[in-house]
C-alpha cells in the first residue's frame, strides 16, 4: 500500500465505511404494522412491502469526554455482530409521484413494541406530498415484541438484535442499502435525500446518532429529532453521559428539533439549544408529547396488533393539532436539503422565575409557536392527565403522554366569542398569521378553517 493510500485509509470515512446489508422481500401478504387499509394506501396511489435486513453491525464507544456541546468523537470496537431485523416501506406506485426524498423511521419501542410515531403524526403530508417512507426496527425489545404475536407464526422468528449498542449501525446501514439497492426496496424510484426521523425514546437515540455517528457515515442529508430528551442514549455502556446535551454546533446536514409543551416543560434543558444555520427548534405551545391525533393513528394499529383499547382518563386527551406543525417542520426540511433555504425561527415558550412554562388567564401556555387554537382558544390545553381505571402500562403511557383538554364552559365560550361569526373571523386571523409565519402548509390552513366553521363556537 503506498504511503497515501495509508493516509487516506486513516481518515474518518475510511475507517467508518458503512458495511453492507442483505436485504430481502418479505411475504407478500399484510405483517405487522401494516397500514395498507388503515390510511388507504392504495387510494393516495401508495403501496407497502416489508423486508427483512441483515448483516453483520458495528458497535461504538466513545472517546474522550462526551460533553454538553455535542461534539462527541466515537471510534468502532467491534464489526461483528450478525443481526436480522424487518422494515415498513411505504412508497408512491408511479414514480412520477415520487418527490425524491424518503423519511427513515426510527421506530418507536417504547411499549414492547415498534410503533410508527412519526408516519402517523405526517402521514396525511407523506400521501399527498409524494415522500417514501421506511419504518425500520434497529432495537432488541422491537425484534422481540413483534415475535410475540402469534397472528404471525414464525415469520418474525428469524429475528434478532442481540443488544442495543449495534441500533445505530443497523439505521447507518439501511440508509446505505436505500441508496445501493433501491431498485429492490424502493421499486425503482431514485432517492435524492435521506431524512432520519424518531420520536421519543428514538429522538433520544437520533441525538446520539447526530452527534457521534452522522458526523463518521454521512449517509442522511438531514434529521429530524421530535420530542427528544435533554441527553443522548449511550454509545456504549461504558459511557458516561452529560445531563443536558446540545445538537453539535458543527453538523453537516440539517438537524430539525420540534418540542412539545410537554417536553420542553419536563426537560427545561431542551430549550437551551442555539439555533444555527443547519439547526432549528421550534416549541409549540399547549402541545402534548402524545396527542389525540396520534393516539387515534397508534390505536387503529395497536387495537389490531395486540389487542388495545384506548382507556378512560381523567380528561379527554391533547386536541391541539400538532401535527399540522410537524407536517409543515418536514416540509422546510426538505427544501432545506435541496434548496439551503433555512426554516423560520420560533418564539421559545416564555419561563416563570421557578423555570414553569407562563400560564395567560385561560391557563394557556405563553409565548412559543403558536396555532389558532391557542390564540383563539375554546379551551385549556395541559399535559397533567391519569387513567381512572386501568394501571396497565399502554394505559398510563396513553393518558400521561396524551395530555389533556379541558373545555371551556358554555358562558366562558360565549363571553370570549359573542357571536360564531366573530369566532371564526378571529380564528381566520390567527391561522392566516401561522401560515404566513410558516408554521402550517396551505392545506393545513384551509382544513382547519373548515374546522372552525364547523366548531359550535358559542354555544
Amino acid at each position: 500500500m503506498t504511503a497515501t493510500a495509508v493516509l487516506a485509509c486513516i481518515s474518518i470515512t475510511c475507517l467508518a465505511a458503512v458495511p453492507q446489508a442483505a436485504v430481502t422481500a418479505g411475504p407478500d401478504t399484510p405483517g405487522y404494522g401494516d397500514r395498507a387499509d388503515v390510511d388507504n394506501l392504495a387510494q393516495f396511489g401508495f403501496t407497502e412491502r416489508e423486508y427483512a435486513i441483515s448483516g453483520l453491525a458495528r458497535k461504538f464507544k466513545g472517546v474522550g469526554t462526551l460533553g454538553s456541546d455535542g461534539k462527541w468523537a466515537a471510534s468502532v470496537v467491534s464489526s461483528n455482530t450478525p443481526y436480522n431485523t424487518m422494515m415498513i416501506v411505504r412508497r408512491p406506485t408511479d414514480p412520477a409521484r415520487f418527490n425524491g426524498v424518503v423519511i427513515v423511521e426510527w421506530l418507536n419501542v417504547s411499549t414492547g413494541y415498534p410503533l410508527d410515531v412519526d408516519w402517523g403524526m405526517a402521514h396525511e403530508a407523506i400521501l399527498r406530498e409524494g415522500y417514501a417512507y421506511v419504518g425500520v426496527n434497529v432495537q432488541k425489545v422491537g425484534v422481540q415484541g413483534v415475535q410475540k404475536l402469534t397472528a404471525y407464526g414464525s415469520r418474525y422468528a428469524a429475528g434478532s438484535i442481540p443488544d442495543d449498542d449495534i441500533s445505530y449501525d443497523i439505521l447507518s446501514q439501511t440508509a446505505q442499502a436505500l441508496r445501493d439497492q433501491s431498485h429492490l426496496i424502493l421499486g425503482g424510484l431514485k432517492p435524492q435525500k435521506l431524512i432520519a426521523t424518531g420520536h421519543s425514546q428514538s429522538a433520544m437515540r437520533l441525538i446520539t446518532y447526530a452527534n457521534a455517528i452522522q458526523p463518521l457515515d454521512k449517509v442522511f442529508d438531514g434529521l429530524f429529532i421530535h420530542g427528544r430528551t435533554s441527553s443522548g442514549a449511550k454509545l456504549a455502556s461504558s459511557d458516561s453521559m452529560p445531563l443536558n446535551t446540545a445538537i453539535r454546533s458543527d453538523t453537516n446536514v440539517p438537524v430539525f428539533l420540534l418540542q412539545s409543551e410537554m417536553d420542553v416543560a419536563l426537560q427545561p434543558g431542551t430549550s437551551r439549544q442555539v439555533d444555527t444555520d443547519l439547526i432549528r427548534h421550534w416549541e409549540v405551545a399547549g402541545s402534548a408529547h402524545a396527542d389525540q391525533y396520534l393516539l387515534d393513528s397508534i390505536g387503529k394499529v395497536s387495537t389490531r396488533e395486540v389487542g388495545w383499547t384506548p382507556p378512560e382518563c381523567g380528561s379527554p386527551y391533547n386536541a391541539m393539532p400538532f401535527y399540522e406543525v410537524e407536517i409543515a417542520a418536514f416540509d422546510h426540511l426538505k427544501n432545506w436539503m435541496t434548496t439551503g433555504i433555512a426554516p423560520p425561527t420560533a418564539p421559545r415558550l416564555q419561563r416563570d422565575w421557578l423555570g414553569g412554562i407562563k400560564k395567560d388567564a385561560n391557563g394557556n401556555a405563553i409565548g412559543g409557536l403558536r396555532l389558532p387554537e391557542i390564540d383563539v382558544p375554546i379551551a385549556r390545553y395541559g399535559h397533567v392527565n391519569f387513567t381512572t381505571g386501568s394501571l396497565a402500562f399502554l394505559d398510563l403511557f396513553a393518558c400521561v403522554a396524551g395530555g389533556n383538554t379541558n373545555y371551556f364552559t358554555a358562558s366562558k365560550l360565549q363571553s370570549l366569542y359573542p357571536t360564531h361569526e366573530d369566532y371564526v373571523n378571529k380564528y381566520k386571523a390567527a391561522a392566516d398569521a401561522a401560515l404566513a409565519k410558516g408554521y402550517i402548509r396551505p392545506v393545513e390552513h384551509a382544513n382547519s378553517l373548515k374546522r372552525a366553521q364547523a366548531a359550535a363556537v358559542p354555544q
